[in-house]
């Protein structure tokens, strides 16, 4: 048998077990449009300055708790280590070097918090580590994979080789935690639902009449963008630059007096709650057959596979 060890994080493997754990794919524009107006106040609250406070209705079906990601990791990773020993190889994951990752994701309004856009601009919390990780080789690519450690055993792993990205079988998307009845449902509502609630979001009247302020807030400050998206969508060196950090105050600062983040928070919220009461049973469904999961993964960890 062959022994390798491969510093690669086990979290893409965790990626590939629904929606759960990924980006929301886009919306469908039908639906989304369909969708009825919600009545909001007249003068929304502030949205909270840190993302880890905001909460949107399909939140508990797109997230993981943080207990809940560390038993699937150590679960997969088990189960990607059996499958590779059954090829011949001998894989032994890495964890993510200390690194730490962001609390939470940005809400789609972006960067609400004064004091981050001070002190790190777009940059979330942890990510300069996992940056410097990457940079000293800790996180390889395919071709160091391929490099290091031959065709065959990237071939196992991934399924595929480089340049081609199309194969599948590989260890790190077959061997994840699962459990029947949860794979036989639409594991991808969760993902549909939350892009359909942010592009209706976008598009909604009062949200588009708070960007269209917003723009001319920061136009007033010498910065010409028409949402906030285009600024953090940026690239912008590492580690932030003055014109990055002046970007992200004067962001910040024009989202304050225009109140774009709570109007897109309560707007955002209703088409959540309508698409969630829409969806009741499904989405019900899901969370049940998903603890079926959980516990098989506890299971997986608590024997060693």
């Amino acid at each position: 048998m062959k022994r390798f060890s491969v510093l690669i994080p086990v979290l893409g493997a965790l990626l590939v077990l629904g929606a759960a754990c990924s980006d929301p794919p886009a919306g469908d524009p039908g639906a989304a449009a369909a969708l009825p107006e919600p009545v909001i106040p007249a003068n929304p609250p502030p949205a909270p300055a840190a993302a880890g406070e905001v909460h949107l209705p399909l939140d508990p079906y797109v997230g993981l708790a943080k207990g809940h990601r560390e038993t699937l990791e150590k679960a997969n990773a088990i189960l990607i280590a059996k499958c590779m020993r059954d090829k011949g190889f001998s894989y032994q994951p890495a964890s993510s070097g200390g690194a730490e990752r962001p609390s939470a994701s940005l809400p789609d309004y972006g960067l609400n918090d004064i004091k981050a856009a001070r002190e790190s601009g777009y940059s979330p919390p942890g990510s300069g580590s996992i940056q410097a990780a990457a940079e000293q080789g800790r996180i390889p690519t395919l071709d160091k994979l391929v490099q290091d450690h031959g065709a065959a055993y990237v071939k196992a792993l991934y399924g595929f080789l480089p340049p081609d990205t199309s194969g599948s079988g590989g260890c790190l998307s077959t061997a994840v935690v699962s459990a029947p009845e949860y794979d036989r449902l639409d594991k991808e509502l969760p993902g549909r639902l939350v892009g359909q609630s942010g592009e209706r979001t976008q598009g909604d009247r009062r949200v588009v009449a708070a960007m269209g302020a917003w723009s001319a807030c920061m136009a007033e400050s010498g910065f010409s963008y028409k949402s906030p998206a285009e600024p953090r969508r940026q690239k912008w060196p590492s580690p932030p630059s003055p014109a990055e950090l002046a970007t992200a105050v004067a962001d910040v600062t024009c989202k304050a007096r225009t109140n774009l983040p709570g109007v897109w928070l309560a707007v955002q919220t209703g088409y959540q709650q309508t698409l969630l009461e829409q969806n009741a049973p499904a989405l019900k469904q899901l969370q049940d057959a998903w603890q079926a999961v959980l516990k098989n993964a506890e299971q997986i960890v608590a024997t060693g596979g």
